[in-house]
This record gives structure tokens, sequence and C-alpha cells, in this order.
């Protein structure tokens, strides 16, 4: 008889076999076929195309940075225009000064900054439609033109006095209402004015967009009413204000309008008060075809520096202006009174 053992009874467990690592192998097909993609679908730049387009970035920085100090320049001229108006320890010739300076250069100093653009007036003119051929108006202060109009000639026409050179004159221009019979409006230039300093004032127009043309014409043409004073009409056929400028003077007589007629061969050159002579190296003719803005002025000088005003005086003073024009000579009357003379 056969016999069982124990342990033969006993249920056989099979041995427990190590844990298999993790198959990555679809991980990893799946992420050789997304590099496999972006490899076959990504754009490959040219090294000298990547150059370029790093140096345009850098150049892209840079006029960021530019314009950002210009905008934060500008900010700074523009808060500099509130506080010098409010600036107590200031005196008012040096506010006025800043005042004047920033009506003509968009800052409240005489230097213009490349950065802040100079305002700039309409460019005037129009035929006469009285004399079409011999008349061209450049400023109309009567009653019912556009030049009359407040809010325009504000635009146009500034006060520009000694101050801005530690004078201590004191004028402003406007329009201002007179009898209907004399037009009903005209400009007027008045305050008073100091011999000690600069020695004068004026009301003087911003730069024109384009030059006025008026060298088919002979001259400039004012109607005026004064106090007695000589005073002067100032030409500039650039948009510097410290170069060439070209003055030619005329009376007024004391409450009465008078036409004044100033041929172009009468004004004389000058550069920063200094009258330039013909053989200057800095000489030349005013340029009619180009006058970039005008100026009425009563100084204590002529010419130049060297020139004193026979009719100036410090205190009040007061000249109106009804209109500006360029004029052709009558050549039959200029004949007759080549003849006479």
């Amino acid at each position: 008889m056969t016999s069982v053992s124990d342990d033969a009874t006993k249920t056989t467990t099979p041995p427990t076999r190590p844990p298999s690592p993790p198959d990555t192998s679809a991980r990893a097909r799946g992420t050789m076929h997304s590099l496999a993609s972006t490899a076959l679908h990504a754009r490959v730049v040219p090294p000298a195309t990547a150059s370029l387009r790093r140096r345009a970035a850098r150049v892209a920085v840079r006029g960021a940075r530019a314009d950002r100090k210009n905008r934060t320049m500008g900010n700074a001229v523009v808060a500099m225009a509130s506080w010098w108006e409010n600036a107590p320890f200031l005196p008012k010739e040096a506010k006025q000064a800043a005042k004047e300076n920033e009506y003509f250069n968009g800052i409240p100093f005489p230097i213009p900054l490349p950065f802040v653009s100079k305002p700039k007036a309409k460019t005037p003119g129009r035929a006469d439609p009285a004399a079409p051929d011999k008349r061209y108006v450049l400023f109309d202060f009567s009653e019912g033109s556009d030049d009359a109009k407040p809010e325009r000639f504000d635009r146009v026409w500034g006060a520009l006095n000694d101050v801005v050179m530690g004078g201590k004159s004191e004028a402003a221009a406007s329009i201002v209402t007179i009898p209907s019979a004399e037009g009903g409006k005209c400009a007027k230039l008045s305050g008073v004015v100091e011999g000690d300093g600069g020695g004068f004032v004026s009301a003087r127009t911003r730069n024109f967009v384009s030059p006025v043309d008026v060298s088919s014409y002979d001259g400039v043409q004012l109607r005026v009413r004064g106090d007695g004073r000589r005073y002067k009409l100032i030409l500039r056929d650039t948009e510097d204000f410290f170069a060439l400028s070209y003055s030619a003077g005329f009376d007024t007589i004391e409450g009465e309008w008078i036409d004044v007629e100033l041929p172009f061969e009468d004004f004389a050159p000058a550069m920063r008060g200094n009258e330039v002579a013909r053989g200057d190296s800095d000489y030349r003719d005013l340029r009619a075809d180009r006058v970039r803005s005008l100026q009425v002025m009563l100084s204590k000088y002529g010419k130049g520096m060297g020139e004193l005003n026979p009719t100036f005086a410090s205190g009040p003073f007061a000249i109106e202006i009804r209109e500006i024009a360029a004029f052709k000579k009558d050549v039959a009357l200029a004949a007759t009174a080549t003849a006479a003379a």
C-alpha cells in the first residue's frame, strides 16, 4: 500500500516574481512622435535672418527707450510750464519772458529744443479784391475780416518784449474795437516801454506753416495810427530767430491814420541786433519769395544798436494797425515823381 506524505497534501504556492518595470514604450513612442511632428512642421530660420531679427529687435528696443525719454522730457516741459507760472520766487519779468518764449518756441526758454515742435501760424495772404494786380493783403484787421477774430489773432500774433533779454518793458497785442467809420476793429500794440535794459516792445507773428512769396511786389504797405514815434517793420526769411532779420523804419503821426509804404530795398539786414553792412560775410538781400514772419517793433535803436531812434522815449506808447499788405508801385506815378525830383 502506497502512503502519501503530509507534504504532498499541502497546496504548493508558486514563487513570487519581482515586479516588472513599467512599460514606457508607448510613452516613448508618443514623445518621439511629438518631436518628429515638431521637427517636421518647424520653420528653419537661416542664421542670417535670425541675425537681422535680433538686430531689428535691438533697434526697436532703442527706439522705444528714445520715445520714452522724449515723452518724459516733453512731460517735464509741460510740468515746467506750470511751476514757472506760479513760482513765488520768480520776478514778474521772468514769468513774462517764459510766457513769451513759450508762445514762439513751445517751451519757456529762448533757445528751441529739437524734440519740441515750435508752434506755427497759418500762412497769410490773399489778393486785394479792389486791386488784385497791385496789392496782396497779408493781414486785414478791420471788422468782418477773419484776421480780426480774437481767437485767430491770438494764434498768429504775440507780444515779444525786452523781458526775454532782461529788460522791464511791458506790452501786449490784441484786437480792439474802434469807431465803425475807422474800420470797426484793428490790432493794437500798447504798454510801457523802458529804455533801461533791452529797450524794445513788439508784436510778432509765429513762423508761418509755409513761406509767403511777395517777390512780384515792390514792398510792404501798412495802415497805422501811432503816437508820433518811429516804429519799424521786421521781416524774416528763415525760421531761425537768431539768423538775419530785415527792418525798415517808419514815422507815425499822433492820433492820425496814415498809409506807410516800405520798399523792399529799404529793409536793412541785422543779426542779433547788429546791422550787417553790405560787403560783410553775413550780408545778403532779403529773399522776398520766402517771408517766414513779420514783426512790428518800437525800439530805442534804429537799423542796429549803433543807431539810436531819435523819437524814442520811455513811458506809455500805442500803435494801431488796420492792414498790412504787399504792394506794387504805380509806374506812372513813380515816373512823375522821379521827373519832379
